[in-house]
């Protein structure tokens, strides 16, 4: 018996989408700081960018 498996693909959002979004309320400097030009994100990759940028050690 074979199981199907269902990937449910996350939406995935541009840096300028980021800052633009109303559901996310991160500093605008933040998102300019921690994501790349170019690059998609999931909201869950961007929370765990923020909070490791936030959670750094400060040297």
């Amino acid at each position: 018996m074979k199981e199907k498996v269902t990937k449910k693909t996350e939406n995935r959002f541009t840096k300028q989408q980021v800052l633009a979004s109303k559901k996310l309320s991160y500093s605008k400097d933040l998102i300019n700081a921690i994501l790349e030009d170019g690059k998609t994100y999931t909201l869950k990759e961007v929370e765990t960018k923020v909070n490791e940028y936030l959670k750094r050690k400060v040297k």
